[in-house]
């Protein structure tokens, strides 16, 4: 009886347990690709777009009728002949195909339409991807400054025993007692804000890989561990060559599909049209007791004339279609300057933040041998507790803006392989 009380209690606990959720970078992002409302929106339209490319050629299916009928003729001023008075059965078949060079010119508009949003939802999946990776990044820099922080409140109550230590020893100023006391709440107030920031930032991930936020999840890795790569320049300067922003390559299908349409607007307004036809007729004549098969086949060639006018409504979608390309080359000349000045930009950046690292480092060192020296002196009463709390601070600051740089490289090197087309994690490794 008793094991069944404790196995009860067991799953009791064990279904009251929040679910928790692994994650590592790549399975967020893989996550966040399936569950994406916006992305699969997309894909709808992908999809619609490939199956008009896949029926571009359905207006060389000729249309197709036929039809039965039953008449009988009728009268109102004079009478019918007996031989008429009967009921007559019928048959109709037709067929008409009508051949435009404006046909084939819609094939290439539809396939340019299938790539054009094959391109957009390539671009929409690596934005997503891009802004997961970024948060998943901010995420470890907002747990390792909780984790500083709770560091912060440990050290930050030692020194306030050591203080309150020396106070009843006579050795330190009630003063002393008060300011780190003040401190001790201040590293407490700062721990409460960077977990605040923390689980805020992991309610935002979760609604974005659509996690329920009662769920718990943890993501795997320490920011400090992101490997990146050494020889940035020299894969940049491989990739940079010929490279263009998704930006560009939206533009230039955009472009590619304008002038696909305007190939399709000329051949719809002065190609003409070819026209089949084929009709046949079939009724029973009760007279002859026989069937009467009448039918014809037809070809003409069509012009529309007015088409040909300056002022047509044709014309001028073709002047207008003329004047969206010579927007859209401009556009994609500014996109390949923005493009340029990017790549310089973010490499001016990621070369700045390395050598901003390496000298948070040594400051952190230095800092680091200073506390241990002025706790030295503190506990012999040589300084004081204020010029201890500054070499801590010193320190302190120092850790957080070597995260916050760490930080900034990563999603500089991000950004970087967005806009050269690289694949995530080929400059910025996995922990």
């Amino acid at each position: 009886m008793k094991i069944k009380i404790i196995a009860f209690l067991c799953l009791l606990i064990s279904t009251n347990l929040p679910a928790q959720t692994v994650l590592d970078i790549d399975t967020a992002v893989a996550r966040a690709l399936d569950s994406n409302l916006s992305l699969q929106r997309s894909q709808i339209d992908l999809n619609a777009a490939a199956r008009r490319q896949d029926r571009a050629l359905n207006g060389l299916i000729p249309a197709v009728s036929a039809g039965a009928s039953l008449s009988r003729p009728t009268a109102i001023i004079s009478d019918i002949l007996p031989q008429q008075n009967v009921w007559t059965p019928g048959f109709n078949f037709s067929a008409s195909l009508n051949i435009s060079p404006a046909i084939f010119a819609n094939v290439k508009q539809t396939r340019a339409e299938w790539e054009s949003g094959l391109l957009s939802y390539e671009s929409a999946r690596i934005e997503i991807e891009y802004q997961v990776r970024r948060l998943y990044y901010q995420i470890l820099l907002l747990k390792a400054n909780t984790k500083l922080a709770e560091q912060g409140i440990v050290s930050s109550q030692n020194r306030y025993d050591q203080t309150l230590a020396l106070v009843n020893a006579g050795r330190a100023s009630t003063l002393d007692e008060v300011s780190a006391r003040l401190d001790l709440q201040t590293q407490r107030t700062n721990a409460q804000n960077a977990n605040a920031a923390y689980q805020n930032a992991l309610d935002n991930f979760k609604y974005i890989l659509m996690i329920p936020v009662t769920e718990d999840i943890v993501l795997l890795g320490d920011l400090m561990l992101v490997e990146i790569d050494d020889s940035i320049n020299i894969n940049t300067n491989i990739n940079r060559s010929g490279s263009e922003s998704m930006q560009m390559s939206s533009l230039r299908h955009s472009l590619a599909l304008v002038e696909a349409q305007l190939n399709s607007a000329r051949l719809r307004t002065y190609s003409p049209t070819l026209s089949l036809g084929f009709n046949n007729n079939f009724s029973y004549i009760d007279a002859a007791s026989e069937w009467r098969d009448q039918g014809q086949f037809s070809i003409s060639l069509s012009f529309r004339l007015d088409n040909y006018l300056p002022w047509s409504s044709s014309g001028d979608q073709i002047d207008t279609l003329n004047d969206t390309i010579s927007k859209q080359q401009i556009q994609l000349a500014e996109a390949g300057i923005n493009h340029q000045n990017n790549v310089q930009r973010l490499l001016r950046e990621i070369s700045r933040l390395g050598e901003s690292i390496d000298n948070l480092l040594l400051n952190i060192s230095l800092a680091e041998e200073n506390i241990r020296m002025s706790e030295e002196a503190y506990g012999r009463g040589v300084i004081d507790l204020q010029s201890l709390n500054s070499t801590t601070d010193n320190l302190r600051t120092a850790q957080n803006r070597l995260l916050s740089e760490h930080f900034n490289l990563i999603s500089a090197i991000l950004e970087l392989e967005r806009e050269l087309g690289l694949p995530f994690g080929s400059i910025a490794g996995g922990n």
